[in-house]
Parts: C-alpha cells; sequence; structure tokens
C-alpha cells in the first residue's frame, strides 16, 4: 500500500510540474501562482526587457522565471527538497539579495554602476540555484534558467540599464524592488 501512495504522489508531483510548464506563461496561470507583488515586479522588468531585446525573447525569459519558480514551489510543497537543496537556495535568496540591492544602489546613487560586480553576483546566484534545480528539474529546465542569467548578466543589456542616464521604466522597477525590499518581502 505504501508503495502505491507514494507513485500516486510522485505521478502527482509529476502532473502538477508538467500542467505548469504547459500553462506557465499565460496569464491565467501567473494569477494562480504570484502574488501580486511578484507579478507587477515581473510585468515591470518584461517591460524594461522588452525595449532592449526582442520582445518574443523577453517574455521567453519572464515565462521561464515563472516555470522554474513554480516548480520549485512544487517541490517544495511535496517535501522533495532535502535539508541540502534548502540551504542552497538560502544561499540563492543570500546572494540574489544582493543582486537586488546592487541593481537599487545603482540607481539611487550616481556612478555607483559596477558592471564586474553585478555579473559576478548574478553568476553566484546561478551556482546556488543550478545546484538545486540540476537535481531536481530537467535538463531543458536547467538550460532555460541559464539561458535567464545568460540574458541578465550581459554586458550590453546591464550597460544599457545602468551605465548613462537611467530611463524611466528602469527607474519604476528600482522603486518596485526597493519598496519590496524595505518590507522584507524580496
Amino acid at each position: 500500500m505504501d508503495s502505491g501512495a507514494w507513485c500516486a504522489r510522485d505521478i502527482s508531483m509529476r502532473a502538477q510540474k508538467k500542467f505548469l510548464s504547459r500553462v506557465g506563461g499565460s496569464a491565467s496561470a501567473r494569477a494562480l501562482v504570484l502574488d501580486d507583488h511578484a507579478a507587477k515586479l515581473l510585468d515591470q522588468f518584461l517591460c524594461v526587457l522588452r525595449s532592449r531585446v526582442e520582445k518574443r525573447e523577453a517574455e521567453k525569459m519572464v515565462k521561464h522565471v515563472i516555470k522554474a519558480a513554480v516548480k520549485l514551489g512544487v517541490l517544495r510543497r511535496h517535501s522533495q527538497l532535502s535539508p541540502a537543496d534548502d540551504r542552497a537556495l538560502a544561499a540563492f535568496r543570500t546572494k540574489f539579495h544582493t543582486v537586488l540591492m546592487a541593481v537599487v544602489s545603482f540607481s539611487e546613487v550616481d556612478f555607483s554602476y559596477d558592471r564586474e560586480f553585478l555579473q559576478d553576483a548574478l553568476r553566484e546566484s546561478h551556482q546556488s540555484l543550478k545546484s538545486v534545480v540540476e537535481r531536481h528539474l530537467s535538463d531543458k529546465s536547467v538550460s532555460r534558467l541559464a539561458g535567464v542569467f545568460a540574458l541578465v548578466s550581459r554586458a550590453d543589456l546591464l550597460d544599457s540599464l545602468f551605465a548613462d542616464k537611467i530611463d524611466e521604466d528602469v527607474l519604476k522597477l528600482t522603486r518596485m524592488l526597493r519598496k519590496e525590499l524595505d518590507r522584507g518581502l524580496l
């Protein structure tokens, strides 16, 4: 009986991940799995990306972020993450928090932009997350996340965001990030 329950649980989890991978990009699916704050941040991030990369590529990157977050949420909900995975995710959160704080400071403090620092912080964040994702998600999901981090680490993209005068879309995104960081939600 235990092995049957285990199989049913495993099948249920795989079905949820598969379902979410199919609908992860639609607005209705985002509403089911993202809170309002996260959805607004991702929408603003998409707006910033669309003005700097091809529209389809920008949308695909945001969709990949959503899918990965949802899949990791499903794994956590079903207690599939080991203590080592939880530590790696905590390390990711800490490192990504550093990335977000740097992004906010680059927009708030003139002449503070440091591309190498941001690229290193993004690389470290990716490595922490990758260690968990590789054990639990498909190679395709791992590749998608690598693509997201490769895009946001591109020198030309980062320079367009912070090297010169910062445009209104980027300022709006960083103000949103600052608010969420101040509230302790990121």
